[in-house]
């Protein structure tokens, strides 16, 4: 076997001059990403925060909680508060010119803004809403949306309710009245889709202080068209929300049917919300405009709000995405309104985010077990969903009317859950808390439910930060479906959890989707990619999915579905966080679609690697990440492109034929006579892939594996498993029983990552560091003396980088080195004692006497 080993050793070294190249040390090729917006700052700096934890409901809290920490618990109660105030106090002091020091030497100043818009009035909730300044500690959401007599208004909420003013458009807004508690909220005009300066006032500091915030609201505006004439949508009305006496539609094949629901006047002009019952209608042309949809995939609806004249017919055309190709179906609608027609609140709008209206019409629900539709505030604590994408908890009605909720979490951070405050719940005994059951990597609770259709108090317990976090659930009767006892919400294996490399398992709804909504880059930070294929419309699903880049912290990336429409392909890309809010890719910069998880629809490159830069929000300062992406879709593969049918890539024992490798084409096998402890592949571009069986009859046999796997898992505040680093994802490969090498020729493109799979060695290898005598030997018999740079020995004047157990890591890095090690190299790394390790390098030196001999 020794004899082999070191046969095999010249072996690769013939192939590509190196055997294990010092990926903790150096890594080929894997340059971090940094943010455009403040280059000096790397990425693997802000990697501790990429996946943050929770913001408080206000700065006085977090020193308060921060202070607490630091008090002795055997100290009397009144003393300990007494220090815990003093300390929170002192913090707020430094806070105050530190944090916020760069905003006491800005002009609190605001430009006007131009809040006018071609949307309709009414109220609208915003497709996405980014936010960026300040501390982070208090968290800031946008509502709603209100048009008025054209022009957009801003419900604007922060998460403290020390903020008793707040600047823009060259004014001072004053809270409104009617928020929740512990809740600020302002209205304010609006420039939709375009940055915004807001500069808060608190005084949740010893001194008033100015925060500067930037915020966006995305929101589709309609864009001109000839296809409908301008209706004159006047009217004698006063102004309010009616419900029509009336409504008529006519047009299309009568699958689908359209409703009303209100008229809303708005400085004497009319405006309708029209209501599809498909989730395929995209547009809507009326009134000389293209307005764009609401779309509720749970409730089948699209909505839009539109200029209607009343009391006549309205002709609109509807663009619906329900066959292989889009097509426009024209309708004739009508609504009927009088001086006498039913007035309706504002707050009844199913557009204002009341959630009962908008998810369908309550239900009676009797004794039985039923599938409902669920959700949460989506702050770090999702509902996984199901293959179909529905968020479905089972809910069990006993006689008595007790309503019990099982529900399944995406991640495996919260060990409990208590239906009530997050206060509450720490005081709560243990029997009154839900603990998890686990199950093909879920998560399930059961919990008490207090009433249907509202919004109710749920804490959540993080295991890992010991801490209770508030968070909000609601159980929609509308929808509910009887179901059998037992019956499970989400079947399969949780493949979300710690995927840093290859996805294999998907999750597709065969729903088609459309391009996220996107503006030109102006930095072209990314080249535009050739999307087209000759591929049928139609959805998709991956034959596998695989990304690198930025710190290895993120917990995963996911691409479950292609949508090919009029001959491009477009990606469905998940981010494990919700931070995530603006994408660059394809030359473009796409906003988040939809809440929860950041979600992105983009066009790429089937086979290929895909660029793209995400900028997180979960810092201080937004940050700019840089990924690569590769989607394998083997229909879009020319013949005999595909791999499919080829066992898989093992670490556990040699591959008996050429293993499958995701984007890499075989050629050839090398034959090798006695070959019992290796193998070698061709693939196409002069790829090789060398494995390596060092688990038998040699001192690298791995001991490793078994502890390993019982290594302690870490989780970010999503409850998703950390991803590892590059560098500890190679540390690991080299402990497998099989080890994979890919020799790369110079110049090559590899798929993104496949340094996840194998260790990669690109050629030439010009810069080698030959840790012992017996190993330059061998390089020596190969002509490459040349090619090595350093030494683990002293010899005439080739620099000396340390022996193999007392390496110097930084000349090795400056000399970017490849290494070849003797074959007890691994134990004697496992104990880095000295005389251990003089007796291992002497039995090295012994094994390898014997061997050359």
């Amino acid at each position: 076997m020794k004899r082999i080993l070191t046969i095999f050793a010249a072996v690769i070294l013939t192939v590509s001059m190196t055997m294990v190249p010092l990926m903790p040390i150096y890594a080929d090729d894997s340059s971090a990403a940094v943010s455009s917006e403040a280059p000096a700052e790397t990425e693997q700096t802000a990697a501790a925060d990429e996946n943050s934890a929770e913001n408080t409901a206000d700065e006085n809290t977090v020193q308060a909680e921060s202070a607490a920490e630091n008090l002795t618990a055997n100290e009397p109660a009144k003393i300990r508060l007494k220090k815990g105030l003093e300390s929170a106090a002192q913090k707020s002091t430094s806070a105050n010119k530190t944090t916020e020091h760069y905003e006491e030497k800005t002009e609190n100043t605001t430009d006007a803004v131009d809040n006018n818009t071609t949307l309709a009035d009414g109220t609208y909730k915003p497709e996405s809403f980014a936010v960026s300044g300040g501390t982070g500690k208090v968290r800031i959401t946008c509502s709603r949306v209100t048009v008025t007599s054209g022009k957009a208004y801003a419900r604007i909420d922060f998460s403290s309710r020390f903020f008793t003013e707040l600047k823009t458009n060259a004014q001072i807004y004053k809270p409104v009245s009617g928020g929740s508690s512990g809740i600020s909220s302002f209205e304010v005009p609006v420039d939709l889709n375009s940055r915004q300066t807001i500069i808060g006032t608190t005084t949740a500091m010893s001194e008033v202080h100015d925060i500067i915030y930037s915020v966006e609201i995305v929101m589709s505006e309609p864009t001109d068209d000839g296809s409908t004439a301008a209706v004159d949508n006047s009217t004698t009305l006063s102004d309010a929300a009616y419900k029509p006496d009336g409504f008529t539609y006519a047009g299309g094949t009568g699958k689908v049917s359209i409703s009303c629901s209100r008229v809303t006047v708005s400085g004497g002009k009319s405006y309708a919300t029209i209501v599809f019952s498909s989730a395929y209608y995209t547009k809507l042309r009326a009134s000389g405009r293209i307005y764009n949809a609401s779309v509720d995939k749970n409730a089948g609806t699209s909505t839009f709000v539109i200029p209607i004249k009343v009391n006549t017919a309205n002709t609109v055309i509807g663009t619906t995405t329900a066959m292989t190709e889009s097509h426009d179906v024209t309708y004739v609608i009508s609504a009927v309104l009088s001086n006498s027609s039913k007035k309706i609140s504002e707050s009844s709008s199913p557009s204002a985010g009341d959630d009962s209206q908008k998810n369908g019409k309550k239900k009676d629900l009797k004794t039985g077990t039923y599938a409902v539709r669920s959700d949460t505030d989506n702050r770090m604590f999702y509902i996984a969903p199901n293959t179909k994408n529905q968020k479905l908890s089972i809910l069990k009605i006993s006689k008595n009317g007790k309503i019990t909720a099982t529900v399944t979490l995406t991640g495996q951070g919260y060990d409990y859950l208590y239906m009530g405050t997050a206060a509450d719940a720490a005081k709560a005994k243990t029997s009154d808390l839900s603990k998890y059951k686990s199950k093909n990597g879920y998560y399930s609770y059961s919990l008490p439910v207090s009433g249907m259709d509202t919004k109710i108090n749920v804490a959540a317990h993080s295991k890992k930060l010991n801490k209770w976090f508030q968070h909000t659930i609601i159980f929609y009767s509308s929808g509910a479906e009887k179901v059998k006892d037992g019956t499970e919400a989400v079947s399969g294996k949780n493949s979300s959890n710690g995927k840093s490399g290859t996805q294999t398992s998907f999750r597709n709804d065969h729903k088609a989707d459309r391009e996220s909504k996107y503006k030109d880059d102006s930095g072209r930070s990314t080249a535009s990619v050739n999307n087209s294929t000759s591929l049928s419309a139609g959805v998709y699903t991956p034959d596998q999915f695989s990304w690198s880049g930025g710190s290895g912290r993120l917990a995963y990336i996911r691409c479950d579905k292609i949508t090919v429409s009029g001959g491009h392909a477009y990606a469905t890309i998940v981010f494990s966080s919700n931070t995530y809010d603006s994408l660059k890719a394809s030359g473009n910069v796409y906003s988040k679609t939809g809440g929860g998880l950041s979600k992105f629809v983009i066009p790429v490159k089937l086979n290929a690697n895909n660029t793209i830069i995400g900028r997180t929000t979960a810092m201080s300062q937004p940050h700019w990440v840089k990924y690569s992406i590769y989607i394998c879709l083997n229909k879009a593969l020319p013949s005999g492109g595909s791999s499919s049918g080829r066992a898989k890539l093992k670490t556990d024992s040699l591959a008996a034929s050429a293993p499958a490798i995701m984007g890499l084409e075989y050629k050839s096998t090398v034959k090798v006579s006695k070959a019992k402890y290796f193998r070698i592949f061709n693939y196409k571009h002069g790829i090789k892939l060398i494995q390596v069986d060092v688990s038998k009859n040699t001192s690298w046999a791995s001991g490793s594996e078994k502890k390993n796997a019982s290594e302690k898992k870490e989780y970010d505040d999503e409850g998703n498993v950390l991803a590892k680093t590059q560098h500890e994802i190679t540390r690991e490969l080299y402990q497998k029983k099989i080890v994979n090498y890919l020799i790369v020729p110079k110049g090559t493109e590899l798929p993104a990552g496949l340094q996840k799979k194998c260790i990669v060695i690109r050629q030439p290898a010009d810069k080698t560091y030959s840790a012992s005598r017996e190993s330059l030997s061998y390089i020596a018999g190969l002509g490459k003396t040349k090619d090595v740079s350093t030494l683990g020995f002293k010899k005439d004047k080739t620099v000396y980088a340390g022996k193999y157990t007392a390496l110097k890591y930084r000349t090795l890095i400056q000399k970017k080195n490849g290494s070849v090690y003797p074959a007890c190299f691994r134990t004697a790394c496992q104990n880095q004692k000295y005389r251990q390790y003089h007796y291992q390098e002497n039995e090295c030196k012994k094994t390898e006497r014997k061997s050359s001999s």
